[in-house]
């Protein structure tokens, strides 16, 4: 039976990140992924934005990883000539109500150490004409990329350093002894020193499999949803985010041209009635069944009834999303539509609330890698150092 130094439970841009820099240091690394490929989940599904990290409370775990990560992510990308572009990034305010949180990013952000400048509307119809907002703050440290071909580039540059790929492989049993602990999948059987749980949207189970124990976090899963729109009714290579409410998790529907050109439009943030359900309004019972029992749901519609009914607004009526995204780019109507993407963001919670922050726990010879959401992406070689350092 073959034996491996660190075994890791999901090929997702964490999981490969991990093991790029396991199988560097002369690890020798096995990746379990039930997937039959790379890229099905949040890897493959985003917007491809670097993130600089405006929203994240100073000395935080996301934070500290983000202004991480940004360093080491555009270092990897240009080492390996992946594609990339360095755009800047403007947060929009649609109305003076927005003002204060504004200014309450503005000052994160300066206080975090970005480059960041207040501009007026002139300055921001200069990065197109149809942006009304009239007062906003331009980023200089934010990117685009394609997230795909990264994680592409650690799963073939781990592979060169010996990392082992298993794919289609389900893991099914855990079974502890003195000095290994045997892995069996649906496909094999292997014996490792230890384990790394990187599964994103399974993270809570795994862990329950793992560890035979009730896991600390329980995953909710919220779908968010993309138009994209057609390439020429945006003249600039700027994302464009609005003010964010600082109660909710979620970024807002921004308006972003991808590194292939793609102008996308979204997300919302919705619950979702399955953990991997893309395909239209898809149930799954037992997914359900967790959701709809978790304390978190009600107090985030308690609490945020009007965000939540808004979010809902938003997928069931191209009108009421146009209506949102008209607040800041008035070109925005509904023939611009030339096409539709998803994907679900794994956001976990315990004791009632949604966690906000990363979330890394060790258990024995296991790291659990239970929430990791945007953005995680950009931060995922600052993430693997965490976790390789826990080991």
């Amino acid at each position: 039976m073959e034996k491996f130094d660190v075994s890791i439970i999901g090929a997702g841009i964490i999981g490969g990140a991990v093991a790029y820099k396991l199988s560097q240091q002369g690890y020798k690394v096995a990746v379990i992924d039930k997937e039959l490929h790379q890229n099905k989940h949040q890897t493959g599904r985003n917007s491809g934005v670097i993130h600089s990290g405006v929203y994240y409370p100073k000395n935080s775990l996301k934070s500290k990883t983000c202004l991480d990560g940004y360093g080491q992510l555009i270092s990897f990308l240009k080492k390996f000539d992946l594609p990339y572009k360095i755009t800047g990034k403007l947060i929009a305010a649609a109305d003076e109500s927005e003002y204060p949180e504004l200014d309450r990013l503005y000052k994160n952000a300066k206080e975090v150490g970005l480059n960041v400048d207040f501009f007026n509307a002139e300055q921001i119809r200069e990065i197109d004409e149809n942006l009304i907002s009239k007062r906003g703050f331009f980023v200089k440290e934010t990117g685009i990329t394609d997230y795909k071909k990264v994680l592409d580039k650690f799963i073939e540059l781990s592979r060169k350093n010996g990392a082992e790929f298993f794919f289609g492989s389900e893991v099914k049993t855990i079974t502890k002894t003195e000095n290994f602990t045997q892995v069996e999948t649906k496909r094999q059987k292997f014996k490792t020193k230890q384990i790394i749980n990187c599964a994103g949207l399974q993270a809570d189970r795994v862990y329950s499999l793992l560890t035979k124990e009730k896991p600390p976090v329980k995953i909710v899963p919220f779908k968010g949803e993309y138009f994209h729109v057609k390439p020429k009714a945006y003249n600039s290579d700027i994302p464009v985010y609005p003010v964010p409410n600082p109660n909710f998790p979620f970024l807002g529907v921004h308006l972003t041209k991808m590194i292939d050109g793609t102008l996308k439009v979204g997300p919302n943030a919705v619950l979702s009635f399955s953990q991997e359900g893309y395909e239209g309004v898809e149930i799954n019972l037992k997914d359900s069944a967790e959701t709809f029992t978790n304390k978190a749901l009600f107090n985030i519609a308690r609490r945020y009834s009007k965000t939540v009914t808004k979010e809902l607004l938003k997928q069931g009526s191209k009108k009421y999303f146009k209506k949102n995204v008209r607040k800041y780019w008035s070109k925005f109507v509904l023939k611009l539509i030339n096409g539709y993407s998803c994907g679900i963001r794994a956001q976990a919670t315990a004791d009632g609330e949604l966690i906000k922050d990363f979330w890394i726990e060790t258990f024995e010879n296991q790291v659990h890698v239970l929430n990791a959401p945007s953005p995680a992406a950009t931060s995922c070689l600052a993430i693997a150092d965490t976790v390789i350092e826990k080991l």
